[in-house]
């Protein structure tokens, strides 16, 4: 399946906790907010719907600024697994 990249494209659509850009597989681009919802932890059921969403190529390349990347627990990639305040910021795989 494909891979998307979910971000706040907005000042106003930016989250207060801090989770700002989501990387998730999904169907299509319409699918991708529920698959970011199901992966980050104690959303809101309408949270990322307004982010932009963009399909990930092979050769889509990009920096993310600002505070450190996340992973999930016991990722594979050896991602940090804890976001701003220590706390665990993606749902287990």
């Amino acid at each position: 399946m494909p891979q998307f990249i979910l971000y706040a494209d907005q000042p106003q659509t930016r989250r207060a906790d801090g989770v700002n850009t989501v990387v998730v597989v999904a169907a299509d681009a319409a699918s991708a907010p529920a698959a970011a919802r199901a992966l980050v932890r104690g959303v809101a059921p309408d949270a990322f719907n307004d982010f932009r969403t963009v399909a990930l190529g092979a050769a889509t390349e990009f920096a993310v600024e600002g505070s450190p990347l996340v992973g999930r627990p016991d990722n594979a990639e050896g991602f940090p697994t804890l976001g701003r305040g220590g706390q665990r910021t993606l749902m287990p795989a």
